[in-house]
């Protein structure tokens, strides 16, 4: 046989797996890897590389308070993960505790953020002009009047996580095959699904949708086809004139939806939607970086904390997407019997992976997970939405 033919036939010889996980991003690592911890055999499609979509495209947060319990709750199930990554994969991811402050002249918004824990679990500080000046002298500049400061949280080196995860996953003894771009999903007579990829056949008894801006296309039988959204977001590294404090807090201007954080050696990371919550056409993740948002962005950071100048050296930028939903909440559920989603975290994907990870292993080894309510992220909830739950901006 010619050495053509041999390749051809080879591509088109179909294999059969016990679970496949389609992308390998971080909601799709954390679900392999706790699967594959669980005794089950796992295989992992990445159409690129591992974390080649948006998990590397983000400012690392690790952020806890959101504008639903559900989230809120999905933060702390994820606390431990974060806590023992070191010592479970034998890498330090930098987490660096900055808490988070949010800031608006709206009172009511700022009564509404407090009111969001219900179960006191946050340690939530409302807090005044005055009162924020007093904490953090240097945000003497400050415009907005109100402020709710979150002191858990902050951020990490998402392409260590990246690396940690694979690296554990290839440990247990999990197939990852890069480079497979799924085409289609469809039902087979025995119960099993067919996979149609750019590397053949393959079939499965249970596939796990992780597939983040794409997942929309393999969500047929879900009421979330059609409610999957990508936002265009850009972030920029920046070194002001003066050095940014390091003790300084996350702070998000939920009003003008600009956000900053210390990045070390008085660098800042500066970024923001700037009030534009339109869906982009899924084109792919990387994108040119707009000058005049980088120009708006910086003058617009200036205004509302005064520790950036709108003439900061910019050291790095890059721009991504934020897989989500219409209502800024996931999607985690059994579609049908052996079909799974894990998708649309709207931002949270990479602060709520691990908290993805335990409930789809619990779903796929006992139909139920009781680590949180549900409910919230099945994808029912779009026959009825009426209205966004997320109150925090970003």
């Amino acid at each position: 046989m010619e050495p053509t033919a041999l390749r051809v036939n080879l591509l088109l010889m179909t294999s059969i797996e016990n679970i496949v996980v389609i992308g390998a991003g971080v909601v799709g690592l954390s679900c392999a890897y706790n699967l594959l911890n669980s005794g089950e055999k796992v295989t992992l499609l990445e159409r690129g590389r591992p974390g080649c979509g948006q998990s590397t495209r983000t400012g690392g947060g690790i952020r806890y308070l959101h504008g639903t319990q559900e989230n809120i709750s999905m933060s702390f199930l994820s606390e431990l993960f974060w806590k023992n990554f070191e010592s479970e994969f034998n890498v330090d991811i930098n987490y660096q505790t900055t808490g988070h402050l949010f800031l608006t002249s709206n009172r009511q918004k700022s009564k509404e953020l407090c009111s969001i824990d219900q179960d006191g679990l946050l340690d939530l500080s409302a807090l005044d002009r005055k009162q924020i000046k007093t904490k953090w002298p240097y945000l003497s500049q400050l415009i907005q009047k109100y402020g709710v400061y979150c002191p858990i949280g902050g951020y990490l080196n998402h392409q260590k996580v990246i690396d940690g995860l694979v690296a554990g996953f290839h440990k247990l003894g999990g197939k990852l095959r890069e480079g497979v771009e799924v085409k289609t999903i469809s039902e087979m007579d025995n119960s099993k699904y067919r996979i149609t990829s750019s590397e053949g056949v393959i079939e499965a008894n249970i596939i796990i949708n992780c597939a983040g801006a794409h997942a929309g296309q393999f969500s047929r039988y879900s009421k979330a086809e059609h409610s999957f959204t990508s936002r265009h977001h850009e972030l920029l590294i920046v070194r002001p004139e003066k050095p940014f404090p390091e003790s300084c807090p996350w702070l998000i201007d939920i009003d003008n939806q600009v956000h900053t954080r210390p990045d070390g050696a008085g660098r800042a990371l500066v970024g923001g939607f700037l009030g534009n919550n339109e869906t982009t056409e899924l084109q792919g993740y990387d994108f040119p970086i707009s000058e005049d948002w980088k120009k708006r962005v910086l003058i617009s950071a200036e205004r509302s904390f005064g520790l950036i100048d709108w003439n900061s050296e910019v050291l790095e930028h890059w721009g991504g997407l934020y897989p989500g939903t219409i209502d800024y909440q996931p999607v985690i559920e059994e579609e049908k019997p052996g079909l799974f989603t894990a998708a649309g975290f709207s931002g949270t994907g990479l602060m709520h992976a691990p908290a993805a990870g335990l409930i789809i292993t619990d779903l796929v080894k006992f139909g139920k997970s009781e680590k949180i309510n549900l409910a919230a992220f099945s994808s029912q909830r779009f026959e009825t939405l009426k209205g966004v739950s997320e109150k925090t901006g970003f």
